[in-house]
């Protein structure tokens, strides 16, 4: 089953990492006082990689700049369909000129194929093919009526072409959802490194209120998120999350199936590591700790039950 990547935070991206150069700028002026905190959770290094973490996150592409950069493909791809239907159009008065009065050579040529074909990409390769064949075949013929060697080798080349476009257009279609997955972990990342200080501010600054408003998450971002709701068959190991967790991040585990079912952290998407039971009906939340090695990324779930059971899971935003 494939894994399910959900941002952990309910503002938009822009809103959430303008946020983060706020929290950071903060932090900065504030360090002496985190540091002396918990120099563990709060090291000299902390701000700068902080910056690195939002830095990445910003930098990497937007969805609307993957999205125009998929519209570029798809116009090439048109552009290039549309060249192969002008050769054939104009070759169409040389075939009829060299085979006067005989259709079943013209429909060699493909006359009976190309409405078809030139509403469709993929036929139209499969039609110039044909295209090139046939006009290998009957060059001589071609060639004595003035359609030269030139013009039958620029039918192969703009099937090759327009073969290239489609292949760069379907890479380009399968490349978005990697992106956005990519950009998410980015973002997520940031997020948990804001709520570590957030969280940290209410004991470094306990009773300053003017102190703690400084420290506040983004506005709509406290109500946490829409769960990753799923099902797990028997036996079945299923991939919930692929974030960073830290020691504090909290997750809400609901088990909404009728067995017992068994959480951890692990070193991917196809291990369980089975370090939280949660049985039937009840609802667990915990740090990330509990559920295992926290440089680990994946929040699985294993099934060791007889019956289908199903979970809801979701980060703890305060």
């Amino acid at each position: 089953m494939a894994m399910k990547l959900i941002r952990f935070y309910t503002v938009k991206d822009n809103v959430m990492l303008d946020g983060a150069d706020t929290f950071n700028a903060q932090y900065t002026l504030d360090k002496t006082e985190f540091e002396g905190y918990n120099i563990i959770m709060f090291p000299v290094t902390f701000g700068a990689t902080f910056q690195a973490q939002i830095d990445a996150a910003r930098a990497y592409l937007i969805d609307d700049v993957i999205i125009d950069e998929q519209a570029q493909e798809t116009a090439d791809v048109e552009i290039k369909l549309k060249e192969c239907c002008d050769n054939f159009q104009a070759m169409k008065p040389v075939v009829e000129t060299v085979f006067p009065g005989k259709p079943a050579i013209w429909n060699q040529f493909g006359f009976n194929d190309y409405e078809k074909a030139r509403k469709s990409q993929g036929k139209m390769i499969q039609f110039m093919e044909m295209l090139f064949e046939t006009s290998t075949q009957y060059k001589t013929q071609l060639i004595a009526g003035g359609f030269t060697q030139v013009k039958i080798d620029k039918i192969e080349t703009l099937k090759n072409e327009l073969k290239a476009e489609q292949i760069s257009q379907e890479l380009a279609k399968k490349e978005r959802p990697v992106k956005t997955q990519e950009r998410i972990i980015l973002m997520n990342t940031v997020w948990a490194t804001m709520q570590i200080i957030n969280k940290a501010s209410k004991a470094v600054f306990q009773g300053n209120f003017a102190k703690l408003a400084e420290y506040e998450l983004p506005r709509n971002s406290t109500a946490g998120v829409t769960p990753v709701k799923g099902d797990v068959n028997p036996n079945q190991e299923v991939n919930i999350l692929n974030m960073d967790f830290t020691a504090d991040t909290e997750v809400k585990i609901k088990n909404t199936g009728a067995g017992a079912l068994l959480f951890g952290l692990a070193l991917d998407a196809t291990k369980h590591e089975d370090k939280l039971k949660v049985v039937a009906g009840s609802t667990q939340t915990v740090n990330a700790a509990v559920l295992g090695d926290i440089s680990f990324k994946f929040l699985n779930v294993f099934n060791a039950e007889s019956i289908t059971g199903s979970y809801e899971v979701s980060i703890v935003m305060e």
